[in-house]
């Protein structure tokens, strides 16, 4: 199963490489990504995440929490 963590930064692309980074070494599933501009300086990212692997859903977005420039951190859902 499939589950997406939507998430906001304020240093666009280098901050969402970090995050993707991170998560790749911690051996999270990552299955896609997608980029939002909202403004100048700040841009929301979703990715995708396989939730059946050792690693959970939950200690993923605890993970990218412990960025700075990394905030409104929350599981996205399409409703």
């Amino acid at each position: 199963m499939c589950r997406t963590i939507s998430f906001k930064v304020s240093s666009g692309m280098d901050s969402a490489v970090r995050v993707l980074t991170t998560l790749r070494r911690k051996q999270f599933d990552v299955k896609g990504f997608s980029m939002e501009t909202i403004d100048a300086n700040n841009s929301e990212f979703r990715i995708m995440l396989e939730d059946e692997k050792k690693q959970g859903f939950d200690r993923a977005m605890l993970h990218m929490k412990k960025f700075v420039d990394v905030y409104d951190v929350c599981e996205y859902t399409n409703n």
